[in-house]
């Protein structure tokens, strides 16, 4: 397939936004018109959501009044995997690229309860996290505090067996998954195009793959 349009979801937490990906993706010669990389809410620079509060679904509100008329290659990086796939079960993208995007790790119920109470005390005990969001920060202080990813094996192996479209999976040392794992859930996939192993998940590298994989 040829692609002409790209959307990437960046890392949640992730101080730069879109701006790495914007260039990489100019760099490597994809229109300025087709690439859509925004600063989601609450990182270099964007307003934070209205309440302040954040949500693993946060991409993928923020970024749908975005996508362009046409399907193009959605791009989730870490936590926001789980809204790339979303828009691709949508009917949203001609094909998905997943960068540490596979969820995990996976935790039984009363695990993930309390990772999501671990996390509610460390912002909870920030002060700043607490207090308003500064307006203009690189980062929202309560982003400091990475949101739990998908835990759920079932989920993930669900929303893989269903994909429609083509699915490049790049795993990284940051991934939440061991590779046996990683190795298991991109079979799921019924359309899978490749799976990557690369020593980081610089914008660079990955918009590299992505060129060469859907142009």
């Amino acid at each position: 397939m040829t692609a002409t349009s790209v959307l990437v979801l960046h890392e949640i937490g992730d101080a730069a936004g879109g701006g790495p990906w914007r260039s990489a993706l100019a760099d490597e010669g994809w229109p300025a018109d087709g690439v859509i990389a925004p600063d989601l809410p609450g990182h270099a620079g964007a307003p934070a959501p209205v309440g302040g509060g954040y949500d693993p679904a946060d991409a993928a509100f923020f970024a749908a009044p975005l996508l362009p008329g046409e399907p193009g290659v959605v791009v989730g990086v870490g936590v926001n995997g789980w809204p790339a796939q979303v828009f691709a079960l949508g009917g949203k993208a001609s094909a998905l690229v997943l960068v540490d995007g596979l969820g995990g790790p996976w935790l039984e119920p009363h695990q993930a309860i309390a990772a999501g109470t671990e996390w509610l005390r460390a912002v909870s005990a920030d002060p700043a996290a607490v207090a308003p969001a500064p307006a203009g920060a690189d980062l929202d202080p309560r982003l400091r505090h990475p949101i739990p990813p998908m835990s759920s094996r079932s989920h993930a192996i669900r929303m893989a067996e269903a994909m429609p479209v083509p699915v490049l999976v790049v795993e990284s040392p940051h991934s939440g998954l061991d590779p046996a794992d990683a190795d298991d859930l991109a079979s799921r996939f019924p359309t899978l195009v490749g799976l990557l192993r690369l020593p980081d998940r610089g914008p660079a590298s990955i918009v590299a793959a992505i060129t060469n994989a859907f142009r």
